[in-house]
């Protein structure tokens, strides 16, 4: 398994040399020297600790109560997951049934550009510019590794863009769950919140098979900064992908359609069930070329303007980010990077948990003719 591991990335990175090979120049000036980024959903997502404590007692006390039984977690700290970005009333219980094992005090944040096709963007890796994010714990800051791995990626790859990430949700969502002080997190930072750092990236449609060059250069080059910093994969960087599962119904999609089973609870177990199946098939178990590809294959349209075949929000930070994880296996010499599922849930199924008086809102509804999948896939 290394070795045909090996031999995929040695290819990802040949057709990344042949088509665009461009050394990065130096970081352009920043938007906003200094700044630090605010949340711009203050409805679904937790804004205070005190929200952030009842949130997460209330997830807790389901996941508690569910009758099936937790699946049993591989030896060592987890090296990246697959986390949803909705709202917190609907989502929490997928939230916290993976960050709960983040060990890593730096994360890569890797998200969704709901934005760049309204903007026209494609075959960018999405950088920020401000110098750390604000979270109910206090600020989080963003890794000085940014910079150097700017530099180090070819330049036809980078866009930095404070506009494409001031007004994304996506990643913004996973902030107060990372810095949340789990039992036995890293020391308190500022505000009581564990201690963390991120490096956020945001990924837009790449064309054809280039995605995976893309996600390569920037794995060597993160790699490449992780090894003159001394980090190790788990222990203290881990790759954590935004993304929720398949948008479903014909009520408040912007007039689409997203109803292929029907809008009643036979249409709605059937859609569950294929959007378990996308999950379990290609993001469970140990992930290669082979099962990216997969998912790919299941939910990505390959057109820019209409890009879903299963509207599925991961359909590209998804493949970008697990094959991230994949390539900082295969560098450190590890097997290919072990999937456990450890949640599927909807909007519906829970339902809005029963978050108390955390003020907490949702930002959209959640019936048979609209709702969301979530999965949490912790890797190891």
């Amino acid at each position: 398994m290394r070795n045909r591991n090996a031999n995929a990335l040695a290819l990802s990175t040949l057709l990344l040399a042949l088509s665009i090979l461009v050394p990065a120049g130096p970081p352009a000036a920043r938007a906003a020297d200094g700044g630090v980024r605010s949340p711009v959903d203050s409805v679904g997502y937790a804004t205070a600790a005190r929200q952030m404590e009842t949130i997460v007692a209330a997830a807790e006390e389901y996941l508690a109560g569910r009758r099936e039984k937790e699946p049993d977690l591989p030896a060592g700290p987890m090296i990246g997951g697959i986390c949803p970005h909705d709202d917190y009333i609907y989502a929490a219980p997928a939230y916290v049934n993976l960050l709960r094992n983040l060990e890593a005090p730096l994360v890569v944040l890797v998200g969704v550009s709901h934005a760049a096709r309204r903007e026209g963007v494609s075959g960018k890796i999405v950088f920020d510019t401000f110098r750390a994010w604000k979270g109910p714990y206090g600020e989080v800051p963003v890794s000085s590794m940014r910079e150097d791995i700017i530099s180090a990626m070819p330049r036809g790859l980078v866009l930095e863009s404070e506009k494409l990430h001031a007004a994304e949700h996506s990643l913004e969502g996973l902030i107060p769950f990372i810095q949340y002080p789990w039992p036995g997190a890293a020391a308190e930072g500022r505000g009581g919140g564990r201690k963390v750092e991120i490096l956020p990236v945001l990924v837009t449609m790449f064309p054809g098979g280039s995605s995976r060059a893309a996600a390569w250069a920037f794995t060597e080059a993160l790699r490449g900064q992780m090894e003159k910093r001394g980090l190790r994969l788990g222990r203290d960087v881990a790759v954590v992908i935004s993304a929720d599962c398949v948008h479903y119904g014909d009520e408040g999609w912007g007039g689409r359609n997203y109803a292929p089973f029907g809008t009643d609870r036979e249409g709605y177990r059937k859609a569950v069930a294929q959007d378990v199946d996308i999950a379990t098939s290609t993001l469970a178990g140990r992930i290669d070329g082979r099962k990216i590809d997969a998912f790919r294959e299941r939910v990505d349209s390959g057109e820019f303007e209409k890009p879903y075949k299963i509207p599925w929000c991961g359909v590209y930070s998804i493949p970008f980010g697990l094959s991230v994880i994949w390539g900082l296996c295969a560098l450190d010499g590890r097997e290919a990077p072990l999937g456990v599922m450890l949640d599927y849930s909807t909007s519906l199924d829970p339902g809005r948990i029963d978050a108390g008086r955390s003020g907490l809102g949702a930002t959209n509804i959640a019936t048979l003719r609209h709702w969301v999948g979530y999965t949490a896939v912790g890797y190891w």
